[in-house]
């Protein structure tokens, strides 16, 4: 929920499928969807509801039906514009259609249909739920690894019993959203895909142009990357970039001016021996007793990196810790690690990642790739074992090779992005004739600015990015570091 209210732009929203030129344009089948309610920032949202059955082996087109469900959120004018805003989600693993209310007031909704598809296996009933250790009354039972070997062992002996799980990739998703679009009578659509959305995005492009009005890709992924190869890297570059900043801001350098050295000696202090802490149970809002390890505290930081707001704290909670008081970068760091564990639907992120990226990683390279970085080896290593007993699918020939193309395409990297750095975008435009690159000053992962928002709607309005104003692009500023406690922190008394 959270990603999806502050990075809208960032998470996937993959192309809106058309039907063939030559037919007249059909109007949506209303009649196939459902007046429903659904979860938003202010209450509950109207909307329109359905479950879409497809195949789950596409290829044969029998045996077991699975259902992904759909939810529009109906443009507000009363001369609403033909081609809708279609929405992926994250991840991968993302349940988006479960977030379409805490977007029912964005801009884009002004003239345009808001449509949201759930990824094959990211919702009930076909839902690939992996529970990877952890209890509800346990908070120390989530800081474990990141993924237990013999916990994705049984889950894939769980799910294997009910559902194929060599047929939930990114090819398959795609073809559903197509099927599910023309089945809902929307001709064109505009892609806005973030993260793994972007490829989602780029592959809709690729196999259903047709159905595709513009793409916009925020956060871009090139084809070729096999994640998470580069999040160490990746996320040390932000962070030293963070620095870079921290110490060129005379308030921030004032008030830490050891703030490279205060991360390394957390860093390594947490490497020998996981610190005792004390912090606010986020279920009960008691406080707990906790243990925290290096990988915890690492992988929070890495996310931290994700948003300009959380790593303007970065340096005030890293001094914290270099004072004794581990509490606000560990609790900052259970967050995020909670915060993953109920975003995304492992079964569905093992089965893309473990067929997409994880058997195109070179061991032999791994040691070069990951160091010199606060993450190191760890999370290749993790997904490395986790994909070790989960099943692969096999990838279509081409499937990674860039995308050609002569659609219009925008595409936005941040500065600072700790997943998808600014040398990403490059990769991905290698083969569109008609795509406009954004380099965004101060970024992170995510266009969560006023200025990218407003570009991305001029984009999709024009349908071209002939004669975009990007003139706003070069007045967006730094957020500012945070020098104290936030509210919340002096709250609890921290």
């Amino acid at each position: 929920m959270k990603l999806v209210k502050t990075l809208w732009v960032a998470l996937s929203l993959a192309a809106l499928p058309a039907l063939a030129a030559a037919k007249p344009a059909p109007k949506p089948v209303q009649a196939r969807l459902q007046p429903c309610k659904v979860p938003g920032e202010k209450g509950p949202v109207d909307a329109r509801c359905a479950t879409y059955k497809v195949w789950e082996n596409r290829e044969a087109k029998s045996g077991r039906q699975i259902g992904v469900k759909v939810v529009v959120l109906p443009a507000l004018s009363a001369t609403p514009k033909p081609d809708p805003i279609f929405f992926l989600g994250g991840g991968p693993g993302e349940a988006i259609a479960e977030e379409a209310g805490y977007l029912a007031e964005v801009p884009l909704r002004r003239d345009r249909d808001l449509v949201f598809i759930n990824q094959r296996g990211t919702a009930e009933p076909d839902k690939l739920a992996c529970e990877l250790g952890g209890h509800e009354d346990d908070l120390q039972s989530y800081l474990g690894e990141m993924f237990p070997v013999a916990a994705v062992r049984e889950c894939e002996e769980r799910l294997a019993k009910t559902h194929d799980l060599t047929r939930y990739t990114t090819d398959a998703a795609v073809d559903d959203f197509a099927e599910a679009l023309a089945w809902l009578g929307y001709r064109k659509v505009n892609v806005v895909g973030g993260s793994y959305g972007t490829r989602t995005g780029q592959d809709f492009a690729r196999r259903h142009p047709e159905q595709v009005r513009t793409v916009v890709l925020v956060g871009a992924v090139p084809m070729d990357e096999r994640l998470p190869i580069t999040h160490a890297a990746a996320g040390q570059r932000s962070f030293d970039l963070l620095a870079t900043w921290c110490e060129k801001d005379p308030a921030c350098h004032g008030k830490f001016p050891e703030f490279r050295q205060e991360f390394q000696s957390m860093m390594d202090r947490l490497r020998r021996e996981p610190v005792a802490v004390e912090v606010q149970d986020p279920k009960t809002q008691k406080p707990v007793q906790l243990k925290i390890a290096w990988n915890v505290v690492a992988d929070g930081v890495r996310w931290a990196l994700y948003s300009p707001q959380a790593s303007a704290l970065l340096p005030w909670m890293i001094h914290q810790a270099a004072t004794g008081d581990f509490a606000p970068i560990a609790q900052a760091s259970i967050r995020s690690r909670l915060n993953a564990i109920n975003f995304l639907t492992m079964g569905l992120f093992f089965s893309v990642t473990c067929a997409e990226d994880i058997p195109f990683i070179d061991p032999a390279q791994v040691p070069a790739r990951t160091a010199n970085t606060f993450l190191g080896d760890y999370r290749v290593k993790q997904q490395t074992a986790a994909c070790g007993v989960w099943p692969h699918a096999r990838i279509e020939p081409g499937h990674s090779e860039p995308v050609h193309t002569d659609l219009p395409v925008l595409v936005l990297n941040g500065e600072r992005d700790p997943v998808t750095p600014p040398d990403f975008g490059p990769r991905v435009t290698t083969a569109m004739t008609h795509a406009v690159r954004i380099l965004v000053p101060w970024g992170s992962h995510g266009g969560d600015d006023p200025c990218t928002d407003k570009i991305q709607m001029d984009f999709i309005e024009k349908g071209s990015g002939e004669g975009l104003d990007l003139s706003c692009v070069s007045k967006i500023q730094m957020t500012p570091f945070a020098l104290e406690a936030p509210k919340e922190e002096k709250a609890a008394g921290k």
